[in-house]
């Protein structure tokens, strides 16, 4: 016999889910076979159910572990259940329900104002740049984060260069107000400065040893393809016009004037990689190596 969703979701069952495993197991048992798409943090019905259970009674997802034997109330199952009758039949992405994720091991607190951090770039930062070189193998002292949504690398950043100050820009007030939660949380306000600015339009004449940025290129052809979790995202994160190139173009054309000498220029384009290598053949790209998947990369380094 197989086990339909319908008698999963029998409110009844977690009566009989005593323990964090029991719940994680239930749980992995109903996005299985559900229509879920897993690509805002996990990409298994495990993990994701892990995602799910641990940040809503206050755990991190990584101490699985160590705690996967204790026992739950039943109104922390009571919670779990909504919550999961809520990502199921609504569709609405883990973090959107938790309010909660991690990036580069720090802890945030994310809602439908920004996006859910998810870039690449976690990977380099985890890595320390190893493939991005630095003048004189200086850490940057001045960094740039475009386009900072939750404010996630900057975050990140400013715990990798402890020395360095930081400038969070976004052109979103509402994301603003979000990176500032963070900002706080992480106890960082004397190191991260975030900014409201259509890119570089508010910004002062600085230069900056760093800059880095994941910004919106997904065009409209592309809408129409997306899973519906990608829907409670924020529009104006994800979407771009002029075939998903617009601000992108507007970064490459005015980095340079930020940027000092020998300082380097890292954006994330995704599946714009092939269309920018034909638009500026004349531009020396260095596209980075991601051994944990994505792809679209660039370093540029003012000369």
């Amino acid at each position: 016999m197989v086990i339909k969703l319908e008698f999963l979701l029998n409110k009844n069952i977690i009566t009989e889910l005593s323990s964090i495993q029991d719940m994680i197991r239930w749980v992995t048992s109903c996005f299985s076979i559900s229509n879920l798409w897993y690509g805002h943090g996990s990409d298994n019905p495990w993990d994701e159910a892990i995602n799910l259970v641990l940040p809503l009674i206050g755990l991190p997802p990584y101490l699985f572990k160590e705690i996967f034997n204790s026992k739950l109330s039943f109104k922390e199952r009571e919670l779990i259940y909504q919550l999961v009758y809520k990502r199921i039949k609504k569709r609405i992405p883990v973090v959107y329900l938790t309010k909660k994720t991690w990036f580069c091991g720090h802890e945030l607190y994310i809602d439908k104002r920004v996006l859910i951090p998810r870039s690449p770039i976690a990977e380099l930062i985890n890595n320390k740049f190893k493939s991005v070189i630095f003048p004189n193998n200086k850490e940057p002292k001045s960094i740039l984060d475009l386009c900072t949504g939750s404010g996630c690398i900057a975050i990140a950043c400013s715990y990798l260069f402890p020395n360095a100050h930081i400038d969070a820009v976004d052109i979103s007030l509402e994301a603003i107000n979000v990176a500032e939660h963070n900002i706080q949380l992480h106890g960082l306000e004397n190191r991260i400065t975030p900014i409201c600015s259509d890119l570089f339009n508010k910004l002062t004449k600085l230069t900056y040893d760093l800059i880095i940025t994941n910004p919106p290129y997904v065009d409209k052809k592309e809408i129409k393809y997306l899973p519906k979790e990608y829907f409670y995202e924020p529009k104006i994160g994800l979407f771009c016009e002029n075939n998903g190139m617009e601000i992108i173009d507007k970064i490459i054309f005015q980095s340079n004037f930020y940027l000092k000498k020998g300082g380097i220029l890292i954006c994330e384009v995704g599946n714009k990689m092939l269309d920018i290598i034909k638009k500026y053949p004349e531009i020396n790209f260095q596209w980075l190596n991601i051994k944990n998947g994505g792809i679209g990369i660039f370093k540029i380094e003012k000369i």
